[in-house]
């Protein structure tokens, strides 16, 4: 397989450069073309209205930060999601922490079972279930982990999980080839 070299288009580099100039103009269309597939990715990892709408503004921050360090080696959509991407991740680590901090509230623990679909059997079953994987997730490399739960979990291409993590698509596929491979270990145990 061949190294993909993206190019940007002639209205990337001139936005570009615009916003380099800091002009706010032009940071403001970047906003209006990204806004939707940026919230889109976060909604898909965070799985919360409030938490996707907070990626949304520490992304574009983050971009409107580093843009002058983009040297045009993938295509600004490309970047922009693997910014979006890390931003998540980060977020992710924070609540996990936090959670770890205040393990012991009561108020984490309740919840208002839902009435409609499942019965309480079904429901124990899955939640313990979501345990299992959880804790099986947690046990493997940062690597395998970051590519099983991408595709796995969030629904991510093989394609989009290497363009975001800047790795070839082969990589990708032994990484969750082995990260599965894991997974069933720890879950057979």
């Amino acid at each position: 397989m061949g190294t993909y070299i993206a190019t940007i288009s002639p209205w990337e580099a001139k936005l570009i450069s615009r916003i380099k100039a800091r002009d706010q103009s032009a940071f403001q269309e970047l906003f209006h073309q990204f806004q939707s597939p940026v919230y889109r990715t976060a909604l898909r990892i965070l799985k919360e209205d409030g938490s996707a709408g907070d990626a949304l503004q520490e992304t574009f921050l983050n971009i409107y930060r580093g843009i002058r360090h983009f040297r045009g080696d993938s295509k600004l959509a490309t970047w922009i999601n693997r910014i979006t991407v890390n931003v998540c991740l980060e977020m992710i680590r924070r609540r996990k922490k936090h959670q770890q901090l205040v393990e012991g509230d009561i108020s984490e623990k309740s919840y208002l079972p839902d009435c409609t679909s499942k019965s309480p059997f079904e429901k124990v079953s899955q939640l313990e279930t979501q345990k299992r994987v959880h804790g099986a997730l947690t046990c493997l490399g940062r690597k395998h982990r970051s590519v099983v739960r991408l595709h796995d979990l969030e629904g991510f291409t093989i394609r989009e999980i290497a363009q975001s993590l800047h790795i070839a698509e082969g990589t990708v596929k032994s990484r969750l080839f082995y990260g599965r491979e894991a997974l069933k270990r720890k879950l057979a145990a």
